[in-house]
């Protein structure tokens, strides 16, 4: 079995067509056909239904399938890593956020990385955790930085600083002028929730459901901007991580306590992956500047 039967059998598979793959691949469709009939032959099972008007998986070749685009992407990343003996002068990174990135000290990192390795393609994406797991496990994700969870032992992390949740209310809002409030008080509350893809959305619900409540939850939004936006003329509420809350005109920022709720964030790479010398060059230079201001963003 040879590379070039894995991406002709995936052409194939993507677009459920000889003739548009082989379009894809430049190469004429009896040529592709017998290529794949000699994978065939080597895996000793059919992995196409070539009976129907459009090519489909047979269930061996479904299970084939993850396989062979985990082998591609294995070989693109050794390649890489042979690529970066020279030096990062070339070559690609891509990386996801956690969802108060911009109001944290990536934007700056991301540029003096850009500025230092102009030959490295940087692609960082602002994803939920869910999203941020799935590529990370998939090798569509170098690396990522986001809030640590702990229960996917297929994913390691390395801790860079706790952030606190907090409740935000607008200035005219009855609880505006608390300093603390408790965790179980919170039901009594009509929120503004993010939507349940993100963290902090998920760490409530774990709460109430552990403390056997029900949170009164009015409105859900998939972006911290219009939240802040709805809750700053309304009596509102919002649970928020306190480093997403730069512009606080009109908002008031009341402590949670009885726990107070904090989340780890962290680095987090696939567990025994591919770490290219591009993706530790940033991880050592978020590192360093989370270290130098580590006590501070603890105190978040």
């Amino acid at each position: 079995m040879e590379l070039r039967h894995l991406r002709y059998f995936l052409a194939v598979a993507d677009t459920r067509s000889f003739t548009r793959a082989a379009e894809r691949l430049h190469m004429t469709q009896p040529t592709l056909s017998h290529q794949v009939k000699q994978l065939e032959q080597l895996i000793g099972t059919k992995l196409f239904e070539r009976g129907t008007r459009e090519i489909e998986l047979t269930a061996a070749g479904r299970l084939f399938k993850p396989y062979c685009e985990r082998v591609l992407k294995e070989i693109e990343s050794s390649a890489l890593a042979i690529s970066e003996l020279e030096g990062l002068m070339r070559g690609s990174l891509r990386m996801a956020v956690f969802h108060s990135f911009s109001h944290s000290m990536l934007p700056p990192i991301l540029s003096q990385f850009a500025l230092r390795y102009p030959g490295v393609h940087v692609t960082a994406r602002l994803v939920p955790r869910s999203e941020m797991e799935r590529d990370l496990l998939n090798a569509e994700l170098d690396m990522a930085v986001a809030y640590i969870a702990g229960d996917n032992d297929q994913i390691v992390a390395e801790r860079l600083f706790d952030e606190e949740l907090v409740l935000v209310v607008g200035s005219a809002h009855p609880r505006a002028g608390l300093k603390s409030l408790p965790m179980r008080e919170l039901a009594a509350l009509p929120l503004v929730l993010l939507t349940a893809e993100f963290g902090a959305r998920q760490f409530v619900d774990r709460f109430f459901a552990d403390a056997g409540l029900r949170p009164h939850v009015v409105l859900e939004m998939n972006a911290i901007e219009p939240i802040l936006a709805t809750i700053r003329n309304s009596g509102l509420a919002s649970v928020l991580s306190a480093g997403a809350i730069v512009e606080t005109g009109g908002l008031k920022i009341v402590r949670l306590t009885g726990p107070r709720p904090k989340r780890t964030v962290g680095i987090l790479w696939r567990r025994n992956g591919h770490r290219s010398a591009a993706a530790q060059r940033m991880a050592e230079m978020i590192k360093a500047a989370y270290g130098e201001q580590g006590e501070s963003a603890r105190d978040l």
